[in-house]
Formats: structure tokens, sequence, C-alpha cells
């Protein structure tokens, strides 16, 4: 077993939306995505369903035509090989888990 603090993972900057690295673990990837008012992630893609939970604030994620919002405790996945983007809706900060495959 291995254990990580989601707290002390929590890092922001004006810069850019900072993607904390959680734990890896065979074939899947655990993330945190730590995002300033206003800021947008980079477009990913990845060859497995990603998962998305939002632990603080609220999130738009866009993939194609379709546009989702996300409050705290809300689950979302995004297909394989679908590009999308992950943005804060809200003006505060926003914390979001990231799931996916290696």
């Amino acid at each position: 077993m291995k254990k990580v603090s989601i707290n002390d993972a929590r890092k922001f900057s004006l810069d850019e939306v900072q993607v904390r690295p959680l734990l890896e673990e065979g074939d899947l990837v655990s993330e945190l995505l730590c995002f300033e008012a206003g800021q947008s992630a980079d477009p990913r893609s990845f060859g497995s369903t990603a998962f998305y939970q939002v632990l603080e604030g609220e999130a738009i994620v866009s993939a194609g035509a379709n546009k989702e919002r996300l409050g705290k405790g809300r689950l979302l996945s995004v297909a394989a090989s679908l590009e999308h983007v992950v943005e804060n809706a809200g003006g505060g900060l926003l914390v979001v888990l990231a799931i996916r495959g290696a």
C-alpha cells in the first residue's frame, strides 16, 4: 500500500495550472490539478479513459462540442483519445483529482 496527502500535494501558481503527481501503480496514474481563478489547463488526451473529481471549487470540462460543469463531489469520465480541456469555472481556487491509465 502507498499513501499520499492531498493537502500536502496542493500547490498553486498564478503562472500556470499545477499538475501534481500523486500515485502511480501498475497501469493507473493519479494526479492533482490545482487552478487559480480563471486558469485553464492545456488540452489533454490519453490512451485510456480519464476520470476527474472536483475536490474544491467548480470546473468546466470541454470535449468536442460537449461541456460539463462540475462542482465539489462530482465525478466525470472522458473517453480514451478524446481531447479535452479542464478549466476553473469559479472565482476561487479549483482542485481536481485526475485518474487515468498510464
